[in-house]
């Protein structure tokens, strides 16, 4: 099994930066780390070009024009372009401990998404992390704490289904051929918010399980500002049209991005 770990950014490479360390010390790597940039400026691409000498695997930048918050589209692309048969969505302020590929790869089956935890880090916790330059060390694991005691060999994982509230694509995973099934990610949904819980509804209406991936690969996620909620109130109506169809019927613009815009 070939694993693609797809991280969005935008405009944020001290973070990036942080998160591309703690990619280096996995214990295992994925076989290809591709950054979906939703429009990041000049550095951001600096900085990936500096890392992909360094990475020890395949570092891949897939940028679009900075057009409004167009997470679905930048994680579509990113979609399209990897090679891997399992793919793990992180967003780029969220800080990985050493074995979460490893855990993510063990957790995956046919017809399951993988819903990771997430701890959420304090501003200071942050700038403190930050200011590291070995952000997965010891003081990442003091804050981390118990959230990222080893539990993915768990047996049982699987025999209780989580609501598809749980999913966040700050940690979610799942098999390339599943999301392609339901036609990835709805571009439909400009503006923060929900379109990974649309995501989620309709791998659940098509009978994937939702498995929860607590304390076998959680996340620290850095604190920042809020983003804007301008679109959230339609982004929900969209999402409740979804909710109450009974099929996994794709939203139209699913996975029309074949092109590249960088």
């Amino acid at each position: 099994m070939k694993t693609s770990l797809i991280i969005t950014t935008y405009n944020w490479t001290s973070a990036l930066d942080a998160v591309l360390r703690t990619v280096l010390h996995q214990t295992t790597l994925p076989d290809e780390v591709i950054i979906a940039d939703d429009g990041s400026a000049l550095m951001t691409r600096e900085l990936i070009v500096d890392w992909a000498q360094r990475l020890g695997c395949p570092l891949i930048h897939i940028w679009q024009a900075d057009t409004n918050f167009r997470a679905a589209r930048a994680r579509n692309l990113a979609i399209l372009k990897a090679f891997g048969d399992h793919l793990i969505f992180i967003d780029g302020d969220c800080l990985l401990p050493p074995h979460f590929i490893k855990n993510h790869r063990r957790m995956i089956t046919p017809g399951s998404i993988i819903s990771g935890g997430r701890l959420l880090l304090t501003k200071e916790q942050s700038e403190t992390v930050l200011a590291d330059p070995n952000p997965c060390g010891d003081k990442l694991k003091i804050f981390s704490g118990f959230k990222h005691i080893d539990l993915s060999w768990v047996p049982f994982r699987g025999l209780f289904p989580l609501s598809w509230r749980a999913v966040r694509t700050c940690n979610v995973a799942a098999l390339k051929k599943d999301v392609l099934a339901v036609c990835g990610f709805d571009e439909a949904y400009t503006g923060w918010g929900k379109e990974d819980s649309d995501l989620a509804v309709r791998m659940k209406n098509f009978g994937f399980k939702m498995v929860s991936g607590r304390f076998g690969a959680c996340v620290s996620h850095l604190f920042h500002k809020q983003q804007s909620r301008g679109a959230l109130q339609t982004n929900e109506a969209a999402l409740a049209e979804v909710i109450g169809r009974s099929s996994s019927k794709p939203g139209k613009s699913c996975l029309r991005s074949i092109h590249y815009e960088g």
